[in-house]
């Protein structure tokens, strides 16, 4: 039986239909161009609807909070690594990011002194200001405002359960002599219908979300994230920029294992007294409310390295402290029970009614939460490269990436709260970037640019083995997280290579069924193709950053000194090959490094005093 093709034309197609991919679809309309969202989930069920509904909004805790301070905010957080015009983008568009929500129906909470939306009482995930605002329904309000930008659209086409398999590309030509390629369509598998879809489209925006799949069941992401963005995008040969940094949420659950991964506070619930223990209740890190999620996970990962992990593989945090104060005690329970409900109704139900009450220490680990890097793009989404490995390539022209596909806005640490921010900015941008680009190019697609693309997908169905998917896949994740985890060495990377060039020797030997209905071996195929794809990226990427910097870190090599010379990764490929490269990235002023160092600096020192005052007068105080 031969899998049958459909052929479909639009100006734009966006892959994904989350918080990126809805904006980019509603935006790209709203800009006249007809559009095709693709999503192998139903539309609006994506991460955003997990997730625990904050969002940053600049100015809805501070006046003074400029966009030059959120900017530099990102960019400091991140290592010095971020594009100073993404994050400027970032800030600039923050508050009209939030109003687009508020249009497809987010109703948040009003500050009724202010007339701003109702912040969190501390700055949240290393936030300099108070600007994340909560939401009562958490993710889910921010789904359903996610399906209205899609449903509620006009010219939006959409398909559900249906798998982008690849982009079809054209070399470059003489109107975009610098291109590497240009954008003729892509290949999407439709499992209801058991089809091939063949979409003729100048244009294409990539938001198909992260790779947290590749460390499940450490993880508290949706399955789907099989790092399916930088796959598609390294295949169609476009330059990945930081693919070593992911950022792993420090406080997850180790057990058991039905809750396994899933979130259960963030540094700022820990609150003003709460510190992260060892097995042997020896403090590791004090201060943790104001620490970044990188600081966290890397403390934790660093003691159960050294042997000195709780049972599960993570350490205690402990935030009896906080409860034991008879006054501010109440306060702080329900800071706890009402800043991140979801996450502390997983607390409860998987550690118990005591460490619910706090006055137990819970034990937590590390699980993989977001991925910083991604493809490269300028401010507007647009993918980008530039000079070097013997090339000059100023990006794939009418490729573009939003929300976790992109890289270059975060750098080695993300801010907590942004990420339903970043996805609205960035979408909303690519999105009218696209629409422009399809009605200003029209260009002549040939069929025949497809039939590559065709004949190896068709191959795969009947494609006769003994080899297992599911074990393969398995294999992977178990040695991502031993490798290319929270910690990393060199032999760590060595193996991961290893395992990686074994895995790829095998696909071929794989079983798949000739039918093409809901072929779920077919779908298990290739997610852990883009898995293997994704894990090459990283691996790579992290052999060349040779030590600690944020979401990477190395066990085997020093910490890189704030005052060196920042770059970021470069991973693309070349003659077939994967090359590393390096960009080097502008730094911070000194005097307003160590301004910025020494501030940080005095926020710990205060923490470290209060804790040292009787307790009647810290009780007061708090």
């Amino acid at each position: 039986m031969t899998i049958e093709v459909e052929w479909r034309d639009y100006d734009v197609m966006i892959i994904g239909s989350g918080g990126a991919g809805s904006h980019a679809a509603r935006s790209a309309a709203e800009s006249g161009a007809s559009v095709l969202v693709v999503s192998k989930d139903p539309v609006g069920c994506s991460d955003t609807k997990i997730s625990e509904g904050i969002a940053t909004v600049r100015e809805s805790g501070a006046t003074d909070d400029t966009e030059d301070v959120l900017s530099e905010n990102l960019q400091m957080a991140g290592g010095n690594l971020p594009d100073k015009k993404i994050t400027d983008a970032f800030a600039e568009d923050s508050k009209l990011a939030y109003d687009r929500y508020r249009q497809n129906g987010l109703r948040p909470s009003i500050d009724k002194e202010r007339n701003t939306p109702q912040t969190l009482p501390l700055p949240m995930g290393g936030h300099n200001k108070r600007r994340s605002v909560g939401h009562k329904n958490a993710g889910i309000a921010f789904g359903h405002a996610n399906w209205d930008a899609v449903v509620q659209g006009e010219n939006i086409d959409y398909l559900e359960d249906s798998w982008f398999l690849d982009l079809v590309t054209e070399s470059k030509s003489l109107e975009y002599p610098n291109s590497q390629s240009r954008i003729v369509g892509g290949l999407i598998y439709d499992a209801t219908r058991g089809v091939l879809v063949a979409v003729r489209a100048p244009a294409v925006v990539i938001a198909a979300g992260g790779l947290s799949t590749l460390f499940f069941p450490k993880t508290d992401t949706m399955r789907g994230n099989t790092g399916d963005s930088y796959a598609v995008a390294y295949r169609a040969g476009a330059d990945l920029v930081d693919m070593e940094q992911l950022q792993f949420l420090p406080f997850c659950l180790a057990s058991p294992p039905s809750y396994e991964g899933l979130v259960c506070g963030e540094p700022v619930v820990a609150s003003f007294l709460g510190v992260l223990r060892d097995k042997n209740q020896k403090v590791i890190l004090d201060s943790v409310y104001l620490r970044t999620r990188a600081e966290c996970a890397s403390a934790i990962m660093h003691a159960v390295a050294d042997g000195r992990g709780t049972p599960n593989g993570g350490a205690y945090l402990d935030m009896t402290a906080n409860k034991r104060l008879p006054k501010s005690g109440p306060h702080f329970m329900r800071f706890v029970e009402t800043s991140l409900p979801s996450a502390y109704r997983n607390a409860r139900q998987a550690l118990g009614k005591e460490a619910a009450k706090c006055d137990e220490p819970w034990e937590v680990r590390p699980a993989a939460h977001y991925h910083m890097g991604g493809v490269r793009v300028n401010a507007d989404g647009a993918s980008v490269g530039g000079e070097g490995n013997g090339q000059i390539n100023k990006g794939i022209v009418g490729l573009f990436a939003a929300g976790q596909a992109m890289g270059g806005l975060f750098g080695a640490n993300r801010l907590g709260s942004t990420s339903l921010t970043e996805g609205v900015v960035f979408g909303s941008r690519a999105g009218q970037a696209a629409a422009t680009l399809a009605r200003e190019n029209k260009i002549r697609i040939e069929d025949a640019a497809f039939d590559q693309s065709i004949d190896e997908v068709r191959k795969r169905f009947g494609q006769k083995g003994g080899v297992s998917v599911v074990t393969l896949r398995m294999n992977l994740q178990n040695k991502s997280w031993d490798c290319i985890g929270p910690i990393r060495t060199a032999e760590g990377l060595t193996e991961i290579d290893a395992l990686i060039e074994e895995t790829i020797n095998k696909l071929d030997e794989i079983n798949i069924p000739a039918d093409p209905l809901w072929n779920q071996t077919f779908i298990d195929f290739i997610e852990l193709r883009n898995m293997i794809d994704t894990a090459r990226l990283v691996s790579a990427a992290a052999q060349e950053r040779d030590g600690s910097l944020g979401g990477h870190v190395r066990l085997d090599c020093s910490t890189i000194s704030v005052f060196a010379r920042p770059y970021s990764t470069i991973v693309s490929e070349n003659s077939g090959n994967l090359v590393v490269s390096r960009k080097v990235r502008p730094r911070t002023p000194i005097k307003r490094l160590l301004q910025y160092r020494i501030q940080e600096g005095l926020k710990i020192f205060r923490a470290k005093c209060l804790r040292l005052m009787p307790t009647s007068m810290l009780d007061e105080r708090l």
